[in-house]
């Protein structure tokens, strides 16, 4: 901490979150013509069919299972530094459930924020689910001679994953472009610092600990 910014997002944070912003950001583009065809203009983009699966097949893979072991490494990390825990418990739910209420005007009370929104808990959780299905279903198809009664089972797999990952990136894009959010995400991209101000009025539960 310094005398007006704390740190937030380590560097193995940051890294970890560009392999991971990148992986599933090729793999969506490269994803969607062949789930929904009114995304076929996205094969222009991509180098058409072969460009495709190239990047679906390979680039994605290698990004994303490059990421796996630092999100390890970034678990020790933030264990080490007596961060809270990634993995939701019941006093994530309840928070959860106390911020919903007041979204809808039905409690004027508001649980202590630390290191993680409970809410982002859930998200992280769907997204790391959805990512190992995604690599489970995903990597028999591109790479084996699979069967059709089995590959329909691996793309149901595949696509389940999917939702389990973009539905909650979707919430995440829009919360991170939100004005209240822009100083962490600037802090994700840049420095990984956030002033001490915003760490007071949106995380007290944190800065409690620096």
């Amino acid at each position: 901490m310094s005398e007006q910014t704390v740190l937030r997002w380590t560097v193995l944070a940051r890294v970890t979150h560009w392999l991971l912003f990148l992986g599933v950001t090729v793999a969506t583009i490269t994803g969607l013509p062949v789930l929904d065809g009114r995304f076929k203009f996205l094969y222009t983009l991509v180098g058409g069919h072969t460009g495709r699966e190239i990047l679906h097949y390979y680039f994605t893979t290698i990004v994303l299972g490059a990421a796996i072991p630092l999100a390890i490494a970034r678990a020790i990390e933030a264990y080490r530094r007596g961060e809270e825990s990634w993995w939701p418990g019941w006093s994530d739910i309840r928070k959860s459930m106390i911020i919903a209420a007041r979204w809808l005007g039905l409690t004027k009370e508001y649980p202590e924020i630390g290191f993680h929104h409970p809410m982002e808990k859930l998200l992280l959780l769907s997204v790391h689910i959805g990512l190992i299905l995604l690599g489970a279903s995903g990597i028999p198809m591109a790479i084996l001679q699979v069967g059709p009664e089995y590959h329909a089972l691996l793309l149901l797999v595949h696509d389940i994953g999917f939702l389990m990952v973009i539905i909650p990136i979707a919430g995440h894009f829009m919360l991170a472009i939100n004005p209240v959010n822009w100083e962490t995400l600037k802090a994700m991209f840049t420095n990984g610092r956030v002033s001490l101000e915003w760490a007071r009025r949106h995380h007290p539960g944190w800065l409690k600990k620096e």
